[in-house]
């Protein structure tokens, strides 16, 4: 995998067991770029007062780009990780 703000997200391997029930349950992906991550990360920390790393904020960029459409639904988004360099989070 290339360089990325998410590094939480990489992998080189895909367990059969977890990408087989996430299969079955019609369970999909989705793509945010690394400006929307940047900005949910800011968002996070502005507004919700949270510090989150690049990885755990992916769903709130997903969330605010539109990606995922909410609109009139309700949605729990889990945002995680304090494990985010000063460089980074700067």
């Amino acid at each position: 995998p290339g360089a990325t703000l998410c590094d939480a997200l990489q992998t080189l391997v895909t367990c059969p067991l977890t990408f087989g029930i996430l299969a079955a349950r019609g369970a999909r992906g989705v793509a945010v770029s690394e400006a929307d991550v940047r900005r949910a990360v800011r968002f996070a920390f502005e507004e919700l007062k949270l510090v989150v790393e690049p990885g755990g904020a992916v769903a709130l960029a997903a969330a605010m780009t539109g990606t995922v459409d909410l609109k009139g639904r309700t949605a729990l988004l889990t945002l995680s990780g304090g494990n985010v360099g000063a460089d980074v989070f700067a």
